[in-house]
């Protein structure tokens, strides 16, 4: 009897989501067939999830009703070699850069849908970008979306705007790590303890974040509420326009898509 989920390359993310789903009873342990790169990295997949797992990517195509694959981008060719999906098989890319027609091409018959996590998944508050290729079915984007209901929210995203979505959700949590090292810093510079700093950083902003999520307003009423005229807030904030904090923000996030494009190209 073949397995629900196959899984090629068990990774970072692919590790979050398998998580998730064992932690949540989504899938058992016993549901799920993966393999990765090196029998080192099996063993540890193995040990650490209790499911089968090897470095035989043909054992997971052959032995799952759905495949997920979670190779590096420029690893895929390598990883799928001249291997043919199983007829009518579902598979679901989170390969960045990779368009679904290029995942058609290259598995002939599969029906492709193309996801995007964060790794907030790993906590089911995750934002995953769903979007179906040519050859994905309805009740595949139905099976898919229930699928995924554990790891966060779901986001229907047309193929155009996936490397807009990667660049803010899919990386923004490195952008959000890299400001609370930041803040962290600032404040040790201003005389307090590292743990103290680095709580009052982690607390700040996501009590900030929550704030936002509820209060129903854009976050610039939200921001001019704490800002008083004339006072520290206003001061700080001073000093990150003259630094053109928004358009650093913009520039960063349009690197993020170039990259994405290269990637394809390549």
């Amino acid at each position: 009897m073949k397995k629900r989920l196959g899984i090629i390359g068990c990774g970072k993310m692919a590790s979050a989501m398998l998580a998730r789903w064992l932690e949540t009873g989504a899938l058992a342990a016993d549901d799920v067939i993966a393999c990765t790169g090196s029998a080192a990295s099996a063993e540890r997949v193995a040990a650490t999830f209790g499911v089968a797992c090897g470095t035989d990517v043909a054992a997971v195509i052959a032995g799952a009703q759905t495949v997920l694959l979670a190779v590096k981008p420029q690893l895929r060719a390598g990883a799928l070699g001249d291997l043919r999906p199983q007829p009518n098989q579902r598979w679901l890319s989170v390969l960045a850069g990779v368009p679904t027609v290029a995942l058609e091409m290259q598995l002939p018959g599969a029906r492709v849908l193309r996801l995007m996590p964060n790794t907030p998944v790993r906590l089911g508050r995750g934002l995953v970008a769903l979007t179906p290729g040519t050859t994905a079915t309805p009740e595949d984007v139905v099976e898919t979306r229930t699928l995924l209901a554990p790891l966060g929210t779901v986001v229907d995203v047309v193929e155009s705007h996936v490397d807009a979505f990667t660049a803010v959700a899919g990386s923004g949590p490195a952008y959000v790590f890299l400001f609370l090292e930041a803040l962290a810093e600032a404040g040790m510079a201003q005389g307090l303890d590292p743990q103290t700093s680095a709580l009052l950083a982690q607390e700040t902003l996501l009590g900030a974040a929550l704030l936002a999520a509820n209060a129903g307003r854009p976050p610039s009423e939200l921001r001019a509420e704490v800002t008083s005229k004339g006072g520290m807030t206003q001061a700080a904030l001073h000093v990150f326009a003259s630094r053109a904090w928004p358009e650093t923000v913009t520039e960063a996030v349009a690197a993020a898509v170039a990259r994405a494009a290269e990637l394809a190209r390549s």
